[in-house]
């Protein structure tokens, strides 16, 4: 199966339910890259960025975006605007 990056618009309940969820901020990296060993989705709280990864064309997010990540992805993080997530291993 090929790894894979999803992204859609969070819904109100999705954006409620993650506020109990772990935290995760950028600080003030502009790139930040990352192998994902297990599923993760998050919504993005504040920031907005770029994920780049071999087996996706460029995902565009922004707060509000609801992201999940599928093992075996490497992805690289263009931040042009400090992230906040809330995220959660699935």
């Amino acid at each position: 199966m090929m790894s894979q990056i999803i992204h859609r618009q969070a819904n109100a309940q999705e954006k409620e339910q993650c506020q109990g969820w772990d935290l995760w901020e950028s600080g003030n990296a502009k790139h930040f890259e990352y192998s994902y060993s297990q599923d993760v989705h998050f919504v993005v709280q504040r920031g907005e960025a770029v994920i780049h990864s071999a087996t996706n064309a460029p995902v565009s997010i922004s707060p509000g975006s609801h992201v999940t990540i599928c093992k075996g992805v490497v992805g690289v993080w263009e931040i042009s605007s400090p992230i906040i997530n809330r995220y959660q291993y699935l």
